[in-house]
């Protein structure tokens, strides 16, 4: 505990070191550059000779059309620890990587993946970040050697649509939705949404209990479908707190489909079950044969940070694995994006058991929650993990060159502050992602002393992710800005919010007066280069601190690169102007 408190004491005292040596914010940013830097966001798996001639063609071609730098998005920064990574595919890289030198750009390598984790739980899934399960009870078997699980839900209303709309909630309010007596799954009915002009969603308000956990399950069925995928979400009963959300990939037109989801109920005793359609659709879609039980043990994380405690659920006393309960495990744990749900362990009983039949036990545990197609994250503050992950720095900077740069990877981060471990160090979330991030650039820096450092924005971003209520975190975020020292540079990509959040990373509000170099994120595969380009400086207009912009694809989509690197650099003259425009206001 005491290291936690030096870190962060460490990292608040830098904070406060910047915050002064910043009080004139204009003279410490520097002016923006007369031109600006242009990268490239470049997916690659560079194993073959071909991949790397066309990595190389690529990086030729954004040369030659102004671009100066190249951030590599290639799964082998992930897996170079692992004994079946073959060493030909990290010298492939290192090759497309002097290859961009040579060109007189810069390069960026990966840091580990603390928000996309699955590449980085493929090594071990219980290096997951876990959630805590509480008081889940069993009654021993009347054969003495099996527990079997008690549910506590009660069921839903009306779940195959037999008597309607009754029970629906939103079958009353969305337009689009009712109920079909023609096309079921089973029985004679079904809820339908068809020619949705907005939301068209089915949800009911459950009881529940806290810390359990919950299976969904549904039967989903299309004709002629378009629109938004249709999603499975639950919320507290607030509405303001995700337990969890799916959204359902379909064919236009797919026959009866089983959709699994499961869910922890966290600190909610009510929570609201929506599935349906957010933003109109075309065609219809079918729903039936809706059904939620509560489960145990889906997901099972077993390592120190997540305990497994069985104890009689009356009197409390504590029994002992491998001694009154056979050792547990989820042998299906897993970081496959594909698996919602599956069939959870059963716990069985030796021969030396103290249980006896009909006796109630409880149990407490900790699993990982998949959210938004199974999306998990690393632990922040597991000792394995953080020797993973200092092994796998070391190993990415040996195999780099000494000139690239570090883009620190803390991206959507769905879960944190939940295992016994996060818990234990009595932070918000917030600074709990500052010290994390803290001592992350601590060692790549010590690994690599003076290493330029990039981070994405928003986990640091109030006008992105780092507020309260955020996917499945336990508390508030805010605060985890003061983490990042302001030789930082900020990739940002809050392109719904670009200029608050701009504003905001340049030292210009004083509830964050660190100033950082940015880069702007940009295109995000909106499909037209150009107005991207020049929409995103407009909005950039004034605020200090805009190193550049990157171009930023997820689609693989590199057909807009000549558009915006014309568009960015035809309207930097403007963005440049009004800065300095501004700064010479403020010295008269």
């Amino acid at each position: 505990m005491n290291v936690i408190k030096t870190g962060i004491l460490g990292v608040c005292l830098a904070c406060c070191a910047i915050t002064i040596s910043c009080a004139n914010k204009r003279t410490t940013l520097a002016d923006p550059p007369a031109a600006p830097e242009l990268w490239v966001w470049l997916h690659s798996q560079i194993n073959t000779p071909a991949e790397l001639l066309a990595s190389q063609t690529m990086i030729e071609h954004a040369h030659s059309l102004g671009y100066n730098g190249i951030a590599f998005w290639d799964v082998s920064f992930t897996y170079i620890t692992s004994p079946h990574w073959p060493d030909q595919q990290g010298h492939y890289l290192r090759q497309a990587m002097d290859y961009t030198l040579a060109k007189g750009m810069k390069v960026l390598a990966l840091g580990v993946p603390f928000g996309y984790s699955n590449d980085a739980l493929s090594f071990n899934p219980n290096r997951a970040e876990g959630m805590r399960v509480s008081g889940t009870r069993f009654e021993v078997e009347k054969s003495g050697r099996k527990l079997r699980p008690i549910s506590s839900f009660s069921g839903l209303e009306n779940p195959g649509f037999e008597s309607g709309k009754t029970g629906w909630f939103h079958t009353w309010t969305d337009q689009g939705t009712g109920v079909d007596s023609v096309v079921s799954h089973s029985g004679v009915s079904s809820g339908k949404i068809a020619g949705a002009r907005g939301n068209a969603r089915f949800s009911q308000l459950l009881k529940v209990t806290p810390w359990h956990q919950y299976h969904i399950r549904l039967f989903v069925k299309s004709l002629n479908y378009s629109g938004e995928p249709p999603v499975v979400e639950v919320l507290a009963a607030n509405q303001q707190s995700i337990r969890t959300y799916r959204q359902i990939k379909m064919s236009a037109t797919q026959d009866w489909t089983q959709v699994d989801v499961a869910f922890n109920s966290q600190s909610s005793s009510s929570v609201w079950l929506y599935f349906g359609v957010w933003g109109g659709n075309q065609g219809s879609l079918w729903f039936d044969d809706v059904m939620l039980e509560e489960t145990a043990l889906v997901d099972l994380i077993r390592r120190a940070g997540a305990p497994l405690k069985v104890y009689d659920s009356t009197t409390g006393t504590v029994f002992r694995e491998s001694l009154d309960y056979d050792p547990v495990s989820d042998p299906l744990l897993t970081s496959d994006p594909h698996d919602d749900y599956h069939v959870p362990p059963e716990v069985t009983l030796p021969a030396t058991t103290t249980m006896k039949p009909g006796q109630k036990v409880a149990i407490d545990y900790y699993a990982a929650q998949p959210v938004d197609s199974r999306r998990l994250g690393l632990c922040l503050t597991d000792p394995d993990v953080n020797s993973w992950s200092y092994e796998t720095a070391r190993r990415v900077l040996a195999a780099t060159p000494a000139e690239a740069g570090i883009f620190l990877q803390y991206d959507e981060m769905r879960q944190m502050n939940s295992c016994a471990t996060c818990r234990a160090k009595g932070l918000s979330a917030g600074d709990l992602l500052a010290w994390h991030v803290g001592q992350t650039i601590k060692l790549y820096r010590s690994l690599r002393p003076g290493a330029a450092v990039y981070v994405w924005n928003d986990m640091f971003d109030p006008y992105a992710n780092a507020h309260d209520n955020y996917y499945l975190v336990e508390g508030d975020i805010a605060g985890s800005w003061r983490g990042l020292p302001s030789d930082v540079t900020i990739m940002n990509w809050n392109l719904e919010h670009l200029k608050d959040s701009l504003t905001w990373f340049s030292g210009e509000n004083r509830k964050q007066p660190v100033p950082h170099r940015q880069i702007i994120a940009g295109y995000y595969d909106n499909h037209d280069g150009a107005l991207a380009a020049a929409s995103e400086l407009q909005q950039a207009h004034a605020i200090p601190g805009i190193d550049g912009m990157m171009y930023t694809t997820w689609e693989s989509d590199y057909s807009q690169l000549q558009a915006f690197s014309e568009s960015a650099t035809r309207n930097w003259g403007a963005y440049r102007a009004s800065v300095l425009a501004q700064a010479d206001m403020l010295k008269k």
